[in-house]
């Protein structure tokens, strides 16, 4: 297969291709180096032109008119060999309309070494060359080395992601964000970069982390169910305990609890929606429970899925919840 419909391609940019259309796709960029490369700096440019800060939705559409009228206007005449010319010309045009100050131009002109992924209006799983499992978390933008050559496999970060990093202990896992960096060997973590309130917030889920600040901050070592906040504004790094798959809640919007007493259930919800929660002293304390439930914007709707599991009763008085029998 050496040909693909241009609509397809249209169709995978906007996320509107159909289950055909993705298969169709697939084989055409299993087809040759050449083909995965004209999709990739379709793509760059495309989404990455969204993102952008000055890209208004005027703009926005505007570029986008343009790029698909040229894939309409090529697909009528095109032959294989000045696709690739194509597609580079699509992807300059669509750029200069979205990007002011050629940053993204000059991305264009490295080394095909380096990959970047950036997910928009949902979370986005990317597979790393070590196999690591990457989840980005909305308007996220991760990174990395084609291949992870050398001694270090490093990451850099901008926005929320959840890592879960294939064990080599020769070479050290390092995601970095303008903030601070975690390094890892093998583990399982939450990492939260919040450029714009200066802090980065790192939870651990399994294995151990080693966390350090750009700025003087500092370095801490998580374990499990803990966390460290850096801030650039007042120079500390700090260490504390923390339910760290709540952290991570994001990725499928479910809420797991293992073995848990009612008051570790209820310390998880705090961390979730912001309330103080309060048990009543004839409420069983000692009792454990397992399950998961799905997490809901508003909290009374993820109380009254509890409650069936876990008999109980509750107010709602302001930010204080008040479990009763």
């Amino acid at each position: 297969m050496n040909k693909i419909n241009n609509k397809t391609i249209k169709d995978y940019l906007i996320g509107k291709a159909t289950a055909k259309e993705m298969e169709q796709l697939a084989q055409w960029l299993a087809d040759s180096e050449e083909n995965q490369k004209e999709l990739f700096e379709m793509e760059l440019a495309f989404h990455l032109g969204r993102n952008s800060s000055v890209a208004t939705p005027q703009k926005v559409e505007e570029a986008e008119n343009r790029l698909f009228a040229q894939i309409d206007k090529h697909e009528e005449h095109t032959i294989k060999n000045n696709r690739l010319h194509f597609f580079r010309y699509a992807a300059a045009m669509i750029v200069a309309v979205l990007l002011i100050g050629g940053g993204l131009f000059a991305y264009l002109r490295q080394s095909t070494e380096t990959i970047t992924v950036a997910a928009l209006n949902e979370v986005k799983k990317v597979v790393l060359p070590d196999s690591s499992i990457v989840w980005l978390n909305k308007g996220a933008t991760i990174s990395y080395a084609e291949s992870f050559e050398g001694n270090e496999r490093k990451v850099n970060l901008k926005g929320e992601a959840l890592f879960h990093v294939t064990k080599n202990a020769a070479k050290p896992f390092i995601v970095s964000s303008e903030a601070s960096s975690a390094k890892v060997l093998g583990t399982t973590f939450n990492f939260k970069d919040q450029g714009a309130k200066g802090k980065d917030v790192i939870s651990l889920i399994e294995g151990k982390l080693e966390v350090t600040g750009h700025n003087g901050e500092g370095k801490v070592i998580l374990h499990p169910n803990q966390k460290a906040t850096i801030s650039k504004d007042s120079k500390t790094i700090t260490k504390e305990d923390s339910y760290a798959l709540a952290d991570a809640v994001w990725r499928d919007n479910m809420i797991p609890f293992n073995n848990m007493q009612l008051k570790e259930i209820a310390r998880i919800l705090e961390q979730l929606y912001d309330y103080k929660i309060t048990i009543d002293s004839k409420l069983d304390h000692k009792k454990t429970y397992t399950g998961v439930i799905k997490r809901n914007k508003d909290i009374e709707n993820v109380l009254d899925g509890l409650s069936y599991t876990i008999s109980f009763h509750y107010t709602i008085h302001d930010k204080e919840i008040t479990l009763s029998k």
